[in-house]
């Protein structure tokens, strides 16, 4: 993918200092907050928190494309990693590229399927993104918090993609939730949602496979390809731990090919991340047997 111009590598010395800040901001959460990621914590972070709020501010109203909507207004600098590198990036631009960057990826590994679902979809923001590409005909969206909901399915009617951009309630770590039916045949992703559930990911892998999907692509936070003598990754690794995210996701996939419950399709570490710490890794998989 191209970049524009004004886009420049980040320099030794920014990258010091970054690394420095982030290092200590991880620290300081090792060793004050001791985070334990509960769900009464995601739900206060998420439904009560984020999403709450992108609900009560409803920034879509503003007479703005979906595109801009998306991208936001912000001109402020931000280091990111952009096509692998970590860059010196308007923080509106990099969300531009990443709205691309994203359908690229999900092209790359979705075969030939048009319809996507999203467990932990939150307000909607990857199938928003994916629906300014015309390949995407139905993009389902799936979460158990409230406020990311109702905000997902304001944004569809606002942007006129009932249609096509839908939301609905699933609890992933609920066997006998209904709407797991939803995902028969279904290709489906998640992208940074496992991370929020380390206590049960054996769990949610086995609920989605009981579910019989067509296809599986996962993209979350991970140390399996993280080398440690390398800043960057020593900044995700230490960062995955502080808030507790999962680090196991990964590492149960590959047991479940061994056992012969699943092929993996591909793996790739994802090109694109917001800060030094949001590397992700990506898993494609389809279930086998019966």
């Amino acid at each position: 993918m191209t970049l524009s111009p004004d886009i420049a590598p980040a320099s030794t010395l920014e990258l010091s200092r970054a690394y420095a800040a982030d290092f200590a901001r991880s620290l300081l959460r090792l060793a004050f907050k001791n985070v334990k990621r509960t769900g009464d914590v995601v739900d206060s972070e998420y439904n009560g928190g984020a999403w709450d709020r992108v609900l009560n501010e409803r920034g879509w109203l503003g007479g703005v494309p979906l595109e801009e909507f998306l991208a936001g207004q912000s001109p402020s600098p931000r280091l990111a990693k952009v096509n692998g590198q970590l860059v010196r990036i308007a923080t509106k631009d990099y969300y531009r590229y990443r709205i691309r960057a994203l359908s690229e990826l999900m092209m790359r590994h979705v075969g030939d399927a048009t319809s996507l679902v999203e467990l932990g979809s939150g307000t909607g923001y990857n199938l928003f993104s994916l629906s300014l590409n015309p390949r995407w005909t139905q993009l389902r969206g799936f979460d158990i918090a409230p406020n990311g909901i109702e905000a997902g399915r304001q944004i569809a009617s606002h942007y006129g993609l009932d249609g096509r951009v839908s939301f609905d309630r699933i609890d992933l770590t609920d066997a006998q939730d209904p709407q797991f039916g939803q995902l028969a045949g279904a290709t489906v992703f998640t992208h940074f949602c496992i991370e929020q559930i380390p206590y049960a990911v054996d769990a949610v892998i086995e609920n989605i496979l009981r579910a019989r999907p067509g296809r599986v692509v996962n993209i979350e936070p991970a140390i399996d390809m993280l080398n440690l003598s390398d800043p960057r990754d020593l900044a995700s690794r230490l960062y995955l731990k502080s808030v507790d995210y999962q680090t196991r996701l990964f590492a149960l996939l590959d047991e479940l090919e061994v056992k012969g419950r699943i092929r993996i399709l591909s793996r790739e570490r994802m090109a694109y991340a917001p800060t030094l710490h949001n590397d992700g890794l990506l898993y494609a998989w389809e279930p086998l047997g019966g």
